[in-house]
């Protein structure tokens, strides 16, 4: 396979032509497919498992659930359901088993999922993968799979959808938007393609947009209130030339912490927990910090393979899973912002 003549300045373009060539030269090794062909893979199986990482969030559940309407199958997470996850599938009516034996089934197909540490114990022999995370981690060992970079997974699903005729209920059209709303920051985040996929959906499911929003509208408990603003008390701020960088330590809702920070006026955030022997870290980061170059999901991910573990995610949203002491990784972190803003 000849390498191309000149740069190309699509963001993934150096990722599809390094996937495209490694598919050239060992088609076992992983089968990079078109949403058009899935049908067809997926066919092969007759007990199928839609399986969505830990902390589920609506992006994952609707995805999972369309899926598993269009094709057959049975949806799953591993140990538990994010709050707005849990509210997306108690409205379109789906029961997820949580933590399952993948071995009963044929196949798994993973479904909005970047990276290993995500399915925690839970990564069957014979698995798939549906995702819009442009991460690797998970591609070696497939049998096939369809990653784009997409604003969200539901967007490739909705496409997946429609290139194998499959027909729409009202809740799989329902629960793809709420997820394409919670992935895009309510169509902060969104590209052209988005809105145009939106409007499909609620043409198909027959609803309102702000059905989909109020379905997001889910109070946090007091319990997180409360790990929230303990979190944010307690961080620690550094000033980096013009940028302002957040860490703090949390016991749970690493992320909901580190959000709460940039939305009080940090620039990047990081929150640390430690679940059992491993330390989990939530990162976020403004838009500007993204714009200058900062990529959260290159950042956590270099930082967790440094200390046996990964991580991924968005360029301004991302997590990583790795071994050692929480204050040693933040430190990690802040350094990695330091080298990549000016």
């Amino acid at each position: 396979m000849p390498l191309p003549t000149r740069y190309s300045e699509e963001p993934n373009f150096w990722f599809s032509f390094w996937t495209t060539y490694i598919n050239s030269q060992n088609p076992n090794c992983f089968m990079r497919i078109s949403e058009s062909e899935f049908g067809a893979y997926i066919g092969k199986y007759n007990n199928v498992l839609y399986l969505c990482h830990r902390n589920a969030d609506p992006d994952a559940i609707g995805s999972a659930f369309a899926l598993s309407r269009a094709f057959g199958g049975t949806v799953a997470a591993v140990d538990d359901l994010s709050r707005t996850g849990g509210a997306a599938a108690k409205i379109i009516g789906v029961e997820v088993l949580i933590s399952p034996s993948a071995d009963a089934y044929d196949l798994a197909v993973v479904v909005d999922t970047s990276v290993r540490q995500q399915l925690g114990e839970i990564l069957p022999e014979n698995y798939a993968l549906v995702d819009h995370h442009l991460d690797p981690g998970l591609l070696d060992g497939a049998e096939f799979y369809i990653q784009k970079p997409s604003k969200s997974t539901a967007e490739i699903v909705w496409t997946i959808l429609k290139e194998n005729g499959k027909t729409i209920s009202r809740e799989m059209a329902l629960g793809l938007l709420v997820g394409m709303i919670s992935d895009t920051g309510r169509f902060k985040r969104a590209a052209p393609e988005s809105f145009r996929t939106a409007a499909e959906l609620l043409e198909a499911g027959g609803f309102d947009y702000d059905e989909a929003l109020q379905v997001l509208s889910v109070p946090q408990d007091i319990s997180q209130r409360i790990a929230v603003l303990k979190a944010t008390s307690r961080s620690k701020i550094e000033r980096q030339g013009e940028w302002l960088v957040a860490s703090t330590e949390i016991n749970s809702f690493e992320g909901s912490a580190a959000m709460a920070l940039v939305d009080i006026g940090a620039d990047v955030a990081f929150a640390a927990g430690r679940h059992g022997d491993r330390i989990r870290i939530s990162a976020r980061s403004s838009r500007a910090a993204v714009r200058m170059g900062l990529n959260l999901n290159e950042l956590m991910g270099e930082v967790g393979r440094a200390h046996n573990g990964d991580g991924g995610g968005h360029k301004a949203a991302a997590a990583l899973e790795a071994r050692g002491e929480p204050q040693t990784l933040l430190l990690e972190c802040r350094k990695k912002v330091a080298e990549r803003l000016p």
